[in-house]
């Protein structure tokens, strides 16, 4: 039986990124998991935080991918505060994986981040919270490591685990 995951992935841009996420794609079809990402196997002339919650809602977990979207060579945090500080080489993703997180958390998906390692960690893609975050290359090969399969063996547990459930 396939079970359909909500797939957070931003627009692709590059090669790099677009062979990873095919190679994503891959590893989920090989474990009855179908994706599902509006902008990409859904698509919508209307609001899109009310399809994107439409989509997840026909889900039993959600991936999240973020590499990176946005780089800056210089910036400063918290300007004109006692508390700023001088940023360097600062990459972020698409807002929407935070926004995607952040629904899926509180539909009560199990959740899998996969994250670019020269991200910023903050937010919903940092450690500590309720699900995993696998800091990763952006490398087909980063998807077989033991420590990458281990987590998304536990992952894929909780998913079935979720659509069981439904």
């Amino acid at each position: 039986m396939t079970i359909d995951i909500f797939l957070s992935v931003g627009r692709v841009q590059t090669p790099d990124q677009e062979t990873f996420i095919q190679s994503v794609e891959k590893l989920l079809a090989e474990h009855d998991l179908r994706p599902r990402t509006v902008g990409r196997t859904d698509f919508t002339s209307g609001k899109p935080l009310e399809t994107i919650l439409s989509v997840m809602k026909e889900c039993s977990g959600t991936l999240v991918i973020a590499f990176e979207r946005f780089r800056f060579a210089a910036g400063v945090e918290f300007p004109g505060s006692p508390g700023s500080s001088n940023l360097k080489d600062v990459s972020l993703p698409t807002v929407w994986n935070q926004i995607e997180a952040g629904m899926a958390y509180s539909l009560g998906h199990p959740l899998l981040a996969v994250v670019e390692a020269n991200l910023r960690d903050e937010g919903l893609l940092e450690d500590g919270y309720d699900w995993f975050v696998n800091w990763v290359t952006l490398t087909p090969e980063s998807l077989q490591t033991d420590a990458f399969e281990d987590t998304f063996r536990h992952w894929k547990e909780k998913v079935a685990a979720f659509a069981g459930n439904k």
